[in-house]
């Protein structure tokens, strides 16, 4: 029997990967503010539950917007953040050896980012995690869901 991911025209499946990207995307704005809403604070529980399982959450490290901090810290922020956009944007539709230098590059930038403020070369900066955090998701994002569509640019 076919998976349901099988059965799926690519165009469906695009959008299906685009929409389910850039929801999480805005995950982390959203969810401070579903939980002040009765009717629906439960879309809030299992995003939360995710951000809890799979990010440290600590205040000092999280962005605060509109007077409520974000479930995630900064960088986490940046990588969902960059999901979600890339997914939106689309672009630049790379191939895979260009795409892999991008992530490649970013992941680096991460990584100097992280041993430079352990080693106390530099003060620690939210802005610095977002960045870092974004530039590698991006393409990520972007390259899902061209993917998933089957364009010939993304799967080469």
């Amino acid at each position: 029997m076919a998976s349901l991911v099988e059965r799926l025209p690519g165009k469906t499946l695009g959008r299906v990967v685009r929409a389910v990207l850039v929801v999480i995307g805005l995950a982390p704005l959203a969810t401070p503010f579903l939980e002040q809403l009765p009717l629906l604070r439960y879309l809030a529980i299992p995003f939360n539950a995710w951000f809890e399982f799979q990010c440290h959450r600590e205040l000092g490290r999280s962005f605060e917007i509109l007077g409520h901090t974000l479930p995630v810290c900064s960088r986490c922020f940046g990588i969902y953040a960059g999901l979600g956009l890339g997914a939106l944007v689309l672009r630049p539709r790379l191939d895979v050896w260009p795409l892999r230098i991008w992530v490649g590059v970013a992941a680096v930038a991460m990584i100097l980012d992280v041993v430079t403020e352990n080693l106390g070369m530099r003060p620690p900066s939210g802005w610095v995690r977002f960045v870092t955090g974004t530039l590698l998701a991006y393409p990520v994002g972007a390259a899902l869901v061209l993917t998933a569509r089957g364009d010939a640019d993304a799967t080469s």
